[in-house]
């Protein structure tokens, strides 16, 4: 094989797991979405918040451990999980809608710029992003650690600098997920697990921003 069809080849490769992985991520926001509807019409209203966390963490588990053994499975759980995450942030989305609903437009138009920037950058550049995994995990498990002992121990740390420390690392996090779509490592390609991460750092990110952008001074 010559090398341009080489470097057709590995292109072509890169977009079809870059579709796969946006249809899947398209495909969970819109069931999360579904998701809000279903509770603005009462379904899980009475319902406490931590209820649909805890099956929320149930399922990304499950989905990892179906993705690669029974993927019709772990997409059937990937779809329950998008509906049910819709479920868990309804409240908030909805609280924020009532007091500052200008707050929900920007953050959700926020996090698509955010995700559009990474998507560029990755693919228009060739930079290398395999380090970045252990220092955002590290930096992540910092901010949590620090936001739970802010909630225990009342320690006077501007609730503002913490969500903006977080969506840096969520920043980063989307960066170096899509990064890993382009570079399809042995073991890490999987477009379903990959569209997961992503949505992740969607969700998150998009509550960071509302926080910030509700904020009341």
């Amino acid at each position: 094989m010559l090398p341009r069809e080489m470097v057709q080849s590995q292109t072509q490769v890169e977009r079809s797991l870059l579709s796969r992985v946006m249809g899947w991520l398209a495909l969970s926001l819109a069931l999360t979405g579904g998701g809000f509807y279903v509770w603005k019409a009462g379904f899980g209203q009475g319902v406490p918040w931590i209820v649909f966390f805890l099956v929320a963490i149930g399922l990304i588990f499950g989905i990892q451990a179906a993705a690669s053994r029974n993927p019709t499975l772990a997409a059937g759980l990937l779809a329950l999980f998008s509906v049910v995450e819709g479920l868990f942030i309804a409240p908030i989305v909805d609280a924020y809608l009532r007091v500052s609903p200008d707050a929900v437009g920007n953050a959700l138009l926020g996090t698509v710029g955010i995700f559009l920037v990474a998507a560029a950058v990755v693919y228009l550049t060739s930079i290398n992003m395999a380090a970045w995994g252990r220092y955002l995990l590290g930096a992540l498990l910092l901010g949590i650690l620090v936001s739970f002992a802010t909630l225990i121990f009342h320690f006077p740390i501007s609730q503002l600098a913490l969500s903006a420390f977080l969506g840096i690392v969520f920043v980063g996090l989307t960066f170096y997920d899509f990064w890993r779509v382009k570079a399809q490592r042995a073991g890490d390609n999987n477009s379903l697990l990959l569209a997961l991460s992503l949505y992740l750092d969607f969700i998150i990110l998009f509550l960071i921003l509302l926080r910030i952008f509700g904020r009341r001074d």
